[in-house]
């Protein structure tokens, strides 16, 4: 099976690139490929399903849906523990199959040979 991993930067100031970005990698999870996604800078937002609930992009598809069926598929999102740090976010306000994850760890996902393909939004 296919391994991709996602690394979205964009926030709720950018709902519909974000919400599109996860769209993807959701839509990659029930195709049957392995699929985890990093969370960065603004993105560690959508780590807390209070914030997805009310988000989406202007076609319609939501931020909750996505990530309830990235959640669904045992995708791990890996959220920056520094950009969390920043916007005072917890481990424990965070959505199920979240991994609090520091720089190098991050940096070991992005260049870990078991990933096809690494793609950022």
């Amino acid at each position: 099976m296919k391994k991709l991993l996602f690394a979205i930067t964009k926030g709720p100031e950018h709902a519909g690139g974000a919400t599109r970005a996860m769209q993807f990698a959701a839509l990659a999870a029930e195709k049957g490929f392995d699929v985890d996604v990093i969370l960065l800078d603004e993105a560690v937002f959508w780590a807390q399903k209070s914030i997805a609930d009310g988000m989406g992009s202007t076609t319609g598809e939501r931020m909750s849906d996505q990530l309830d069926t990235l959640v669904a598929h045992k995708s791990t999102l890996y959220i920056c523990a520094a950009c969390a740090d920043k916007r005072l976010l917890m481990p424990d306000d965070l959505v199920e199959g979240c991994e609090w994850a520091k720089g190098p760890k991050l940096v070991d996902l992005m260049t870990d040979p078991a990933y096809d393909r690494v793609l950022t939004f």
